[in-house]
């Protein structure tokens, strides 16, 4: 044999007489391949090709060869690959090749595996084994969960919805964040305000927990558990947005104090407990003025009642303003009690106008103020504005409090009545057939046929009259 195919390996007689131990040659066969740069992308095609096929076999592509591996391949498989940018190289043939030197029987399964230091693996063991330790991890990190964190955890994984593909995700991204998180996740579902009938506020909570108080703030990865965690522990669908989110968490019991969150109400009483009222909210009943109450402060009452047993709902604060200013005026002028109120805690002779001021938007302290309301026996009575949005708010609530809830003003009639020169833009029309509501649906096509907003401004006098009617008869 010329030469000229030689490997260029200072001092390796790379043709010399085989040895005659087979695990010798294996050994030198390996310290040959370590020595020799030239191969290193050939061991990285002969361990793909056993990955994919399970045995040593088909064709190994090497593109852009470098004067190194020309030389090395050149040596072992006796072809001129010096004017060559690329090559295509049989398994086969490498394992004949090393037949025909002194590393004559060689393994070279063994010796991908010395070369390599682990086990060669098929891409399906591989699965199989990666599957089982991520089922050992969760196994022992189940085991370590309160019981009904682990019951998610468990139900979780088995079921493959709800967190499964953000919990598979993390713990191929760092399975030792994950397991911190969701560790936190356990301890925060054993220890929930609502187990006790309290609330508490987030930062709070998250700080007897963790020590960190933002552990569960909205842009930290252990949030997302822990909403996921609660839509398991109160069976409540995924929050679609930040404002169904924040309505999950205080079903648990935490809130945040965000100084948005706030609601306006007046001739409204908390109750801190069964029979005691609240003091700050009978002095603002008894000057018949109205009050603004924040998430934090409802989640210090027992119940919110109104005297009259219903509550007018606005979703102007300038409606709601007119109103209250009217009701004011009236109280002066004319001492009749209203026919629906049971009881007078005024000390007036005259009972504030029972209200509450969405403030264009249903937020959560919005929200809980009516639950409250509700559960205390309330009738609601709502009024809004007659564009996509405001008829939207008004169908969100008639589903939520269906018969607890009448729509006030809210007819084809009342619409035609408040018209305002506003056009309504085709992608807030399409909002429209998201109605569920039957008033509310027919509302909604003739607003689609006349593409102008109405607005509750307009209606102020009309809304006047039946306050009136209602509460005198």
């Amino acid at each position: 044999m010329s030469n000229k195919f030689k490997s260029k390996s200072a001092g390796d007689n790379f043709f010399a007489a085989p040895a005659q131990d087979r695990k010798e040659v294996n050994r030198e066969c390996l310290r040959y391949f370590r020595e020799n740069p030239g191969f290193h992308r050939l061991f990285i095609g002969l361990r793909e090709k056993y990955r994919s096929l399970g045995t040593l076999g088909g064709k190994i592509r090497l593109t852009n060869l470098k004067p190194e591996e020309k030389s090395a391949l050149s040596g072992l498989l006796r072809r001129d690959f010096y004017q060559q940018s690329q090559a295509e190289i049989e398994v086969t043939a490498v394992i004949s090749a090393l037949d025909e030197t002194r590393f004559q029987g060689v393994d070279l399964k063994e010796v991908l595996i010395g070369y390599w230091g682990e086990e060669l693996l098929t891409k399906k063991e591989e699965l199989m084994l990666d599957q089982q330790q991520r089922e050992e991890y969760f196994s022992v990190l189940a085991a370590r969960l309160s019981p009904k964190a682990a019951g998610w955890l468990r139900e979780t994984l088995a079921k493959k919805d709800n967190a499964y593909k953000t919990l598979i995700a993390r713990y191929d991204q760092d399975p030792q964040s994950l397991s911190r998180d969701l560790l936190a996740v356990g301890e925060a579902l054993a220890e929930l305000p609502c187990l006790t009938g309290t609330k508490t506020q987030l930062a709070i909570f998250s700080s007897q927990i963790t020590t960190d108080p933002h552990f569960f703030d909205r842009t930290m990865s252990a949030r997302q558990l822990l909403v996921y965690a609660l839509m398991y522990l109160f069976a409540a669908p995924k929050p679609s947005n930040a404002f169904e989110e924040a309505e999950l968490l205080y079903k648990a019991g935490l809130f945040s104090t965000e100084i948005a969150n706030y609601t306006i109400s007046c001739g409204l009483l908390g109750y801190i407990n069964e029979t005691e009222i609240h003091q700050g909210w009978l002095g603002f009943y008894r000057s018949g003025e109205s009050l603004q109450v924040s998430l934090e402060n409802l989640s210090r009452l027992k119940q919110v009642q109104s005297p009259g047993g219903m509550v007018f709902v606005l979703e102007n604060p300038a409606v709601f303003s007119v109103l209250a200013d009217r009701w004011s005026k009236e109280s002066n002028e004319n001492k009749q009690k209203p026919k629906q109120h049971k009881e007078n805690p005024s000390g007036r002779g005259f009972s504030p106008l029972p209200m509450v001021c969405a403030n264009g938007q249903i937020n959560l302290a919005t929200l809980t103020l009516l639950d409250m309301l509700v559960a205390s026996g309330c009738l609601l009575y709502y009024s809004g504005d007659f564009d996509p949005e405001g008829v939207l708010i008004a169908d969100r609530l008639k589903k939520r409090y269906r018969e607890k809830l009448r729509l006030w003003r809210y007819s084809v009639t009342d619409y035609t009545k408040s018209l305002s020169s506003q056009m309504l833009t085709p992608g807030r029309l399409k909002q429209l057939q998201r109605l569920e509501d039957k008033t509310l649906i027919e509302v909604g096509a003739v607003m689609s046929e006349t593409k102008y907003a109405g607005y509750q401004e307009v209606l102020v006098d009309e809304l006047w009259k039946d306050i009136k009617s209602y509460m005198f008869g």
